[in-house]
């Protein structure tokens, strides 16, 4: 099966960190095509 392209949108954290480390140490399941950081937590 071959990886699913994802794009990682974060505000630059703990969790956020932990969540990039696991995506890139997983290369046959997600394929990171970009990281993108914001300041802080926005609301919707």
């Amino acid at each position: 099966m071959a990886a699913r392209p994802i794009i990682i949108d974060c505000d630059p954290g703990q969790d956020d960190a932990i969540a990039i480390l696991m995506a890139l140490a997983s290369p046959e399941e997600l394929h990171v095509l970009g990281i993108t950081c914001v300041a802080g937590n926005v609301p919707l």
